[in-house]
């Protein structure tokens, strides 16, 4: 990556009201990462990307693209920024004109040939050439994403930013626009920021990724390190399924080991550091089935430990009320 950002976020802050949706927030962002944004709803993912987008004024703070200053959207005839191109959650397509139609529309001022030929490009980069003359009323939520994707990505524009790309969509549609979006990064070199509310989506597609909480963005790094290494107790959870035990319990439980240690004398235990064993070993902590959740290659389960509960995994069925064992993996 080259070490000059390619856009950056300085301590950014916008309010409406009393209410501040986003906090003194700094960002920057290289050609060809792809960066998930991680937050709840109302957590003011979308309004950073309005922010990033050049669309909305920031009272504090500036944006900056390639090295320059860019100009508050009020001092434009027309906000925004022609190389930073947004897809909102509406997807923005005219519903009666067809696939190829709307990605032809953002390049109806380039010569024919060129025009033409980024289209059928486009078409197959996102996997859309059996799409191409379907109008977009009729199609799926998955092809609309990735038609307003094409459609964004047809000036070859350097920022690509995504709001909840992956919202309604079903499993089979959910990999493919992920696989449209590592494709059209990595074959364009633009950057592209996503926000989604599931961690499965950002810890899965994200280079490096963020927690907003807020408005403020509270802990910064690679998936990895996030999902790991948290911040505090409400980043693991946001990340992932987790147990967070007070330190002294789990050293009692447990024993030494070499937990990630989390504030206020906490550990984290995601439930695949531990281990069921169907019957409960001589040397194993016991404990008892409270429930249990087929999800295809494992099975989820909750158990009662002492005085506590704890989420695990288990590759093999196990009934509510059953003893079983429990060990560190």
């Amino acid at each position: 990556m080259n070490n000059l950002p390619l856009l950056e976020l300085r301590s950014v802050s916008k309010s409406y009201g009393v209410e501040a949706v986003v906090d003194q927030l700094s960002l920057s962002l290289h050609a060809g990462e792809i960066f998930g944004l991680l937050g709840e709803s109302g957590a003011g993912k979308s309004t950073l990307l309005q922010l990033a987008a050049n669309l909305i004024n920031p009272d504090l703070g500036e944006v900056w693209l390639g090295g320059e200053k860019l100009p508050l959207p009020s001092d434009l005839l027309i906000p925004g920024h022609p190389d930073i191109k947004i897809v909102h959650q509406d997807y923005g397509l005219s519903p009666n004109l067809s696939v190829r139609e709307n990605i032809r529309y953002a390049l109806r001022y380039y010569e024919k040939n060129f025009r033409d030929a980024r289209i059928e490009e486009l078409l197959e980069l996102c996997q859309l050439q059996a799409q191409a003359e379907q109008p977009a009323k009729l199609l799926s939520g998955g092809e609309k994403q990735r038609t307003a994707i094409a459609r964004a990505l047809a000036e070859e524009a350097q920022i690509l930013l995504l709001d909840e790309p992956f919202a309604h969509l079903d499993l089979l549609n959910n990999r493919r626009l992920a696989e449209t979006i590592r494709k059209s990064v990595a074959l364009s070199g633009a950057a592209c920021i996503f926000v989604t509310h599931h961690a499965t989506d950002a810890l899965g597609l994200s280079q490096r990724m963020g927690i907003l909480q807020q408005g403020s963005l509270i802990q910064v790094g690679t998936p990895q390190e996030i999902y790991h290494q948290p911040l505090n107790a409400y980043v693991a959870g946001l990340s992932g399924e987790a147990n967070v035990l007070d330190l002294t319990l789990a050293m009692q439980y447990f024993g030494r080991h070499n937990w990630h240690v989390l504030p206020d004398a906490q550990v984290l235990i995601r439930p695949e550091y531990l281990h069921v064993q169907a019957t409960p070993g001589a040397d194993g902590l016991k404990a008892e089935v409270r429930w249990s959740i087929f999800e295809g290659s494992r099975y989820r389960v909750c158990v009662r430990l002492g005085q506590f509960d704890l989420m695990v995994y288990s590759d093999k069925a196990v009934k509510e009320k059953q003893e079983v064992g429990i060990s560190v993996v």
